[in-house]
């Protein structure tokens, strides 16, 4: 094999540093100089600034649909510089690259045991064998000189490069027992109703809800969602598309085409056809929804 044929695994970056400033491309070309051969993909660079609970959501939602083995380096980093912690996280899935902030919340979520409640608490949550955490304290693996405000360039993307060289993440610092855990709020039943919240609006204006579609499996309901409710407004059942509105029993006074449906995500979505959600009903995250079920 020549060295132009080296395969190497993707480098995923999910940051909040946008496009218009130079951060994300330094990140590239340290990347390329630790590995010429990385192959880096862009989930996204649009993390609303400091916003550590969207980009926990955006990273969590979408990093299985990358190849097995991928590295994922996720900036959203309010406290750089800090004692918080630099670290590499390991699943049976993938490895994160990130700061210990929450920031890996959903991720850590997805491979916790569901029978183990007991492992997270305060703020913190006990890694389960399965998964394993090691603190970037390795100057082997960093730049000569590392600042105190883009770890983004000096820490995490040397890392990230290195490990797609096949170093392991026992070699970048000492293991970690537990990370900063802030999971996304969970929706809650009660008499037939859930209790839900938005969670992300996309750039569609879409409200996204943490209200999944696995929980209305769980309701076991031979019984259908008859109506969901967000602020003062009804929307009669689930659609199944954008364009095809089943609420006509429950028209919206001004007219409105809103539309209540499971996105692709499987998270329940509340839009306007043609139009933005949040712009039109005034809405942001924390926004209360209902999904109302017959009896």
């Amino acid at each position: 094999m020549t060295g132009h044929s080296l395969v190497t695994s993707p480098i995923v970056l999910t940051t909040d540093f946008g496009t218009s400033d130079a951060f994300v491309g330094v990140m590239k070309g340290v990347i390329f100089g630790i590995n010429p051969h990385a192959s880096i993909v862009d989930l996204t660079h649009e993390i609303a600034p400091q916003n550590v609970r969207q980009g926990a959501f955006v990273l969590g939602a979408n990093h299985s649909y990358f190849p097995i083995g991928a590295i994922h380096v996720a900036v959203v980093d309010p406290g750089v510089g800090t004692d918080r912690r630099p670290i590499v996280l390991e699943t049976p899935r993938a490895k994160f690259v990130a700061p210990d902030n929450g920031l890996l919340s959903e991720v850590i979520r997805a491979n916790l045991p569901a029978q183990r409640p007991e492992l997270a608490s305060s703020g913190r949550v006990i890694l389960p064998a399965e998964i394993r955490a090691f603190e970037l304290t390795n100057p082997r693996y960093r730049l000569p000189v590392v600042s105190s405000t883009f770890h983004g360039r000096d820490i995490f993307s040397p890392a990230a490069a290195h490990l797609s060289l096949g170093v392991l993440c026992e070699e970048m610092g000492p293991r970690l027992p537990d990370l900063v855990y802030e999971p996304l709020p969970e929706p809650e039943l009660r008499d037939h109703v859930l209790y839900g919240e938005v969670i992300y609006i996309d750039r569609f204006g879409n409200l996204i809800t943490n209200v999944e579609v696995s929980a209305l499996s769980q309701e076991r309901l031979s019984r259908r969602p008859s109506r969901v409710q967000v602020k003062d407004r009804e929307i009669g059942g689930i659609s199944r598309t954008f364009q095809d509105p089943v609420s006509c029993d429950l028209a919206q006074p001004d007219g409105l085409p809103l539309v209540a449906l499971f996105g692709s995500n499987g998270f329940l979505e509340i839009a306007v056809t043609d139009g933005n959600a949040s712009a039109s009903l005034g809405t942001g995250v924390g926004t209360k929804v209902r999904v109302n079920f017959k009896p």
